[in-house]
């Protein structure tokens, strides 16, 4: 079965986001995680507010979020990953992570939870942080090398 393809993109101004890096990660991931057929992942960084209503209306939670994911039964799109990079850039600064590796755990979450892996419990929880540090020790790695070696940085 061939890989899902992915197509990342910024809906938001706050903060920058390394969308061609990212979406070659996701790329990665998705083979990674065995995420094929045809159809399209639409991976979309959106600004907070958006984020809160969507969380809101959808889920009816009345806060902000991390990531929503979809998934969807019908072509050219089958999934839609949003992510609020405002809260990625909160738990680096607080974490003392690198804000660039919070987004791209943030895309592996949302590749996993449209694969259907939960997080509601603490055995979920614990269950998904493992799949994501396994596809970021992996994939993401693999993107960083090859990032360096095109960019010099």
């Amino acid at each position: 079965m061939k890989p899902v393809r992915v197509h990342v993109q910024d809906a938001q101004q706050r903060d920058p986001v390394p969308t061609r890096r990212l979406a070659a990660f996701a790329t990665r991931a998705a083979r990674r995680l065995k995420i094929g057929g045809s159809g399209r992942v639409l991976i979309t960084f959106i600004d907070s507010r958006t984020m809160r209503t969507l969380n809101r209306r959808l889920l009816r939670h009345d806060r902000l979020t991390d990531v929503l994911s979809f998934r969807y039964d019908h072509e050219p799109t089958v999934g839609e990953i949003l992510i609020a990079p405002v809260a990625a850039r909160r738990y680096a600064a607080a974490h003392k992570v690198s804000y660039e590796d919070e987004l791209a755990r943030y895309v592996a979450h949302g590749l996993l939870h449209w694969l259907g892996h939960e997080d509601r419990t603490a055995t979920q929880r614990q269950k998904m942080r493992h799949l994501e540090d396994d596809v970021l020790t992996t994939c993401w790695a693999q993107t960083t090398r090859h990032w360096s070696l095109i960019t010099g940085h």
